[in-house]
């Protein structure tokens, strides 16, 4: 059975572990980071300005986003709020959280998944009007550099911050997994989580190990972020997911080994 590892959130690893299952991997999850509620004015910022009315657009950066904001305001406030406003996500999985939890469709989900995708999607009607970002307080600002060059004006609201999660047992079993070959696949879900793992296996294993069994690993970035930040490491991922997408991922594991 392929075995592949991978880092996210605490709360998602049992929902990535069941679907690695259920596409006939065997899963090595971690977590990488836990989310840790923004502050309370970040959130009657953003109900003030979404009960205005002005905002024209509003868009969800992540699953965990949405998930914030549910918990703070409650699906039928939240449902309400968003009433008077376009809302766009970053991908199909955040799209389906808010479906789910929100009961609310997306105006707007980019070609290429991502919030620098939403942001040059809608770059050139945005000018002179109000765009509302719930995001992670780890944001590198492109979205906002875009939107603003565009005319935009944006509320940056960090609705969630994410802290490295603790190691736990699932972390030192996919280290120790990676560290001796016998990890068929890795994938990466964002930036931050390549961040924290490498930085763990540097400190278990060494720089020198931990490189090496790495370059012997297929390597899947979630999205062009990703694979970035990899390529700076000095560990460039082998493979971007087509669709990015936890599943995405996944399926380009299976087309590797199906060759």
């Amino acid at each position: 059975m392929i075995s592949v590892g991978f880092t996210r959130p605490r709360d998602r690893i049992a929902e990535g572990e069941r679907v690695c299952s259920e596409m006939g991997f065997e899963p090595f999850g971690a977590p990488s980071f836990d989310p840790v509620r923004g502050d309370r004015e970040v959130f009657e910022e953003i109900e003030e300005v979404l009960s205005s009315g002005r905002a024209y657009f509003t868009l969800f950066a992540s699953i965990t986003a949405v998930e914030e904001c549910v918990d703070e305001y409650g699906r039928d406030r939240l449902l309400a709020l968003l009433e008077r406003t376009n809302v766009a996500c970053t991908g199909s999985s955040t799209e389906k959280a808010l479906k789910k939890l929100v009961g609310r469709d997306s105006d707007l989900i980019p070609e290429i998944y991502s919030g620098v995708g939403v942001a040059e999607e809608i770059a050139d009607e945005v000018a002179y009007k109000t765009v509302v970002l719930l995001r992670s307080a780890g944001g590198d600002g492109k979205i906002v550099e875009i939107l603003e060059k565009a005319g935009a004006k944006v509320l940056d609201e960090p609705v969630y911050d994410m802290i490295p999660a603790p190691i736990c047992e699932n972390t030192i079993e996919l280290l120790d997994k990676a560290a001796s070959g016998t990890l068929d696949a890795l994938l990466m879900t964002s930036p931050n989580s390549f961040a924290v793992f490498y930085g763990q296996m540097v400190d278990r294993f060494g720089k020198g190990r931990t490189d090496e069994v790495l370059g012997g690993t297929f390597k899947v970035a979630i999205g062009i972020p990703t694979a970035e930040a990899m390529r700076k490491t000095g560990v460039p991922c082998d493979a971007v997911a087509e669709v990015s997408t936890f599943e995405g991922m996944l399926e380009t594991v299976r087309k590797r080994f199906a060759r």
